[in-house]
C-alpha cells in the first residue's frame, strides 16, 4: 500500500494498514499463543529465551516492589480519572490517597503475593507504600488537573497483516487529542527509552493519536516529567512511517515463529539477554528467569 499521498490520505492508509485482517489466520505456535502485546514484543527484542520461559512455559517472574508500587498507583489514579470522564472534576487529593492505602495497595499486594514479591529491603513493605503515597500526591496535585479523560485503562486490539494473532494492549488514559502512559521509577525520565518508543508507536498506530509519557520518581520530593516539562516525552510517528513499523512488528512475530520451529517449545532459545541492557543495566540482572536459564547454570552448580 503506497503512503505517498496527502496528509489525510496518509492517515487513512496508516490506520487501515494497522487494522487490516491478518492474511493467514490460524492457531499459532501449536495453539500456545493467542495474542501478542507490547510487553511480549519488548521481551523478544531483549531475550528470546526469557520469552519462551514466560510465553511458552508460562513461568511467571517473581514480581519486584516497583511493579507493586506502580500497579497500586495506577489503580488509585484510575479511581479518580474514571469518574472524571463524566464529572469533569478531580477527586480531592486526600480521598485519592486514602483509596491508595485502603484499596489500591492491598489489591496490588494480593495480585502479586502468590509469586512472592521481591522487596528491595526484605520484609519492608512500608517504605514503598509511603513512596507511592508521595508520588501519588505530587502527581494528582500537579498533573491530574490538566487531564480530561475520555477513556481509562482502554483496551485496544489491532491486527497486522501476516501476523496470525492480534496485538492487545491497555492504554492508561485517552484524551481527545492524545493517549497517556504513566511510568513510575526511582529517577525521573525526561525522554522515552527504546521500549517506550515502541509502546508509543503501537498505541499511536492504533488510536491515531500522539502518545504522551508521564514519568514520576520515587525521590523524597518526587520528580515529574510530562510533555509540558520535556517536549521529548511525546511519541508520534509520522503516518508515512507506519508501513515500516508494521514491517518491524511482522519481523518480530516471524522471529518467534522461527525460534519455535527451530528449537521447539522445550528449547532453549537464543539467550541474547547476556548482551542486552535494560533499565540502565545488564538485562540478565533484571530477569526473573535467570534461575532457569542455561546461560547461568554455573551459578547453580
Amino acid at each position: 500500500m503506497s503512503v505517498s499521498m496527502s496528509a489525510n490520505g496518509k492517515e487513512r492508509a496508516w490506520f487501515a494498514l494497522a487494522n487490516s485482517a491478518p492474511t493467514q489466520p490460524k492457531p499459532w505456535l501449536d495453539g500456545t499463543i493467542d495474542h501478542l502485546s507490547f510487553n511480549s514484543v519488548r521481551q523478544i527484542r531483549i531475550c528470546p529465551e526469557a520469552w519462551r520461559q514466560r510465553r511458552i512455559l508460562n513461568r511467571k517472574e517473581r514480581p519486584g516492589e516497583a511493579l507493586v508500587l506502580g500497579s497500586a498507583m495506577h489503580r488509585a489514579l484510575e479511581f479518580t480519572h474514571r469518574q472524571k470522564i463524566t464529572s469533569f472534576v478531580d477527586l480531592p487529593t486526600l480521598e485519592v490517597v486514602e483509596f491508595f492505602h485502603d484499596a489500591a495497595w492491598p489489591s496490588a499486594l494480593a495480585e502479586n503475593e502468590e509469586e512472592g514479591i521481591r522487596w528491595d529491603r526484605e520484609g519492608d513493605t512500608d517504605t514503598p507504600r509511603r513512596d507511592g503515597e508521595r508520588m501519588l500526591h505530587a502527581y494528582h496535585h500537579t498533573v491530574s488537573p490538566r487531564i480530561q479523560p475520555i477513556a481509562v485503562e482502554q483496551r485496544i486490539e489491532f491486527e497486522i497483516p501476516e501476523v496470525p494473532v492480534p496485538f492487545i494492549g491497555f492504554v492508561d488514559v485517552v484524551e481527545q487529542t492524545n493517549a497517556i502512559d504513566l511510568k513510575t521509577s526511582k529517577a525521573v525520565n525526561k525522554r522515552p527509552d527504546s521500549n517506550w518508543r515502541l509502546q508509543g508507536a503501537m498505541y499511536s498506530g492504533h488510536l491515531r493519536l500522539p502518545t504522551h509519557f508521564h514519568s514520576v520518581s520515587r525521590a523524597q520530593t518526587p520528580g515529574i516529567a510530562t510533555p509540558l516539562e520535556s517536549d521529548e516525552m511525546v511519541v508520534n510517528p509520522d503516518p508515512s512511517q507506519w508501513s515500516k513499523i508494521t514491517r518491524i512488528l511482522q519481523d518480530y512475530a516471524a522471529q518467534v515463529e522461527f525460534y519455535f520451529r527451530r528449537y521447539g517449545p522445550e528449547g532453549p532459545w537464543p539467550m541474547n539477554g547476556i548482551f542486552m541492557d535494560y533499565r540502565g543495566g545488564a538485562a540478565c540482572g533484571f530477569c526473573g528467569y535467570r534461575k532457569f536459564c542455561p546461560m547461568w547454570e554455573h551459578e547453580r552448580a
